[in-house]
């Protein structure tokens, strides 16, 4: 459901063939690519809109989309999870990052099944080990991407997608072969180029193993390269990234893809305002958390989205909640960063009946400052107890004169679904927006099957998909 004066249809749903793949399951993050990007160039004011200048295409270009999780019982249609080959190809095909030509038709979004772009990086696919930790456990070769939540764009035409819950896929969750699956392979930050599909995809060990939510990209005055990221767990910390290469020309691809290979990774003291310098060691970087705990970093309440205001270059971070200091309804926080060193910070947007939301997720910026934001009330509560006062997740947008009051909700999602990864065209009239897990609660299914059957209604399996909405 969208609000008055909006309209919205399905792009791509799980199990859609693109060509070359299928569209995996549980989309999150979204990145749109104008198809004429490369030949426009890049526009560093614009991060919100992925460093795409307003002049790029806003009607054809690479749409990339992260799959983060599967729910097995709809994977399998309902058999049993057996571990057989065939079904275990079916789970390592689901996961990973989808790169996906689409174009405005008639005013609908439709895919390009295009043999040249379309395709998939999954639990399979050959990745490589950069930076310090590059030799861990057998690297610099790793095998397969999984856990892919957000992520975030580079200003020389890269994606960025994040490994958060890799500790999903070990044995407390579908216990994949823990010969492969058990490595410190998985948690990192990926690059991909979505225009080169001969790329090897990479794996950036500078910026740290943990629960990676997304990443947010800035380039200061001198071309330093800042990367701003949060570790999605209760009692974990943000961190910031400062590269040790700076930018110099955004064209040059072949210098500008090692930036994120080396520099100094940040982890946040905000009783006393400062970034802490982690040690660039292997054991610090592949856990993080503990590196920056032990340093002095304060563990704040699920970190996930980060997002930089477009006018001012403040940092946004959506604090979700923590059950376990009485946080239920979480809050987004803005931090004015000084220098490598120091910041300043203060609670923007609290969560609650009072504001109409709770639990923010992933934030977007408009060009006009205004924020955009989806919540992550968990499948087994949203819209119950303490929740009901919210109903299903969804979009709200935070006006640029925003003032501690009500926000305005645009867009609901159906039955127990969580709204993620928005992402604009870059004339911003187009917002692709995923939605994940609808009928994730889903119990007695043999009895009384799905509580969704989004989005074709009827009696059909609920599938994610990404969605357009337009009329911004």
């Amino acid at each position: 459901m969208t609000a008055r004066g909006f309209a919205r249809h399905v792009v791509l749903r799980t199990g859609d063939d693109i060509g070359n793949g299928s569209f995996g399951s549980d989309p999150d993050f979204t990145a749109f690519f104008p198809i004429d990007l490369p030949q426009r160039g890049f526009d560093l004011a614009r991060g919100a809109y992925g460093f795409a200048p307003r002049n790029a295409s806003s009607s054809e270009g690479l749409l990339v989309v992260n799959h983060e999780q599967f729910d097995p019982r709809f994977l399998h249609d309902l058999k049993p999870r057996d571990g057989s080959a065939a079904q275990l190809a079916r789970e390592y095909a689901s996961v990973g990052v989808s790169v996906n030509r689409i174009a405005r038709i008639d005013g609908t979004w439709r895919l390009v099944k295009d043999g040249k772009f379309n395709r998939r990086y999954d639990a399979r696919t050959p990745f490589r080990l950069t930076g310090p930790a590059a030799n861990i456990d057998g690297g610099p070769t790793a095998i397969g991407t999984l856990a892919n939540c957000s992520g975030g764009v580079t200003p020389w035409g890269t994606v960025l997608s994040c490994e958060e819950n890799f500790q999903d896929f070990g044995p407390d969750g579908v216990n994949w072969e823990p010969s492969v699956y058990g490595r410190r392979h998985y948690g990192w930050v990926i690059e991909i180029d979505p225009f080169d599909p001969a790329a090897v995809p990479r794996k950036h060990t500078a910026l740290g193993r943990f629960r990676h939510e997304n990443i947010a990209i800035r380039v200061l005055a001198d071309g330093t390269v800042v990367a701003y990221m949060g570790d999605d767990k209760r009692d974990s910390c943000v961190f910031k990234f400062v590269a040790d290469r700076k930018l110099r020309d955004t064209g040059d691809r072949a210098s500008n893809l090692t930036i994120l290979e080396s520099g100094t990774l940040y982890a946040a003291d905000f009783s006393k305002g400062r970034w802490i310098a982690l040690p660039a060691t292997e054991q610090a970087l592949a856990d993080a958390r503990k590196a920056a705990i032990d340093a002095g970093a304060t563990p704040v309440d699920r970190p996930e989205d980060l997002e930089l205001h477009p006018m001012d270059g403040s940092v946004f971070i959506a604090m979700t909640n923590n059950a376990l200091h009485g946080n239920y309804y979480g809050h987004i926080v803005r931090l004015v960063d000084g220098d490598h060193d120091t910041f300043e910070w203060g609670v923007f947007a609290t969560g609650g009946p009072q504001s109409g939301f709770s639990c923010p997720d992933n934030l977007l910026f408009d060009e006009r400052g205004n924020l955009w934001m989806c919540t992550d009330v968990s499948d087994d509560v949203v819209g119950r107890g303490i929740y009901r006062f919210m109903g299903n997740n969804s979009l709200f947008v935070l006006p640029s004169d925003y003032d501690g009051g009500k926000v305005y909700r645009a867009a609901a999602g159906p039955i127990e679904c969580e709204l993620t990864g928005p992402s604009w065209t870059p004339d911003g009239s187009t917002m692709f927006l995923s939605v994940q897990h609808p009928g994730g609660n889903s119990v007695d299914l043999a009895t009384k099957g799905p509580s969704s059957h989004w989005p074709e209604g009827g009696n059909a399996m609920p599938r994610g998909a990404v969605i357009a909405i337009s009329g911004f």
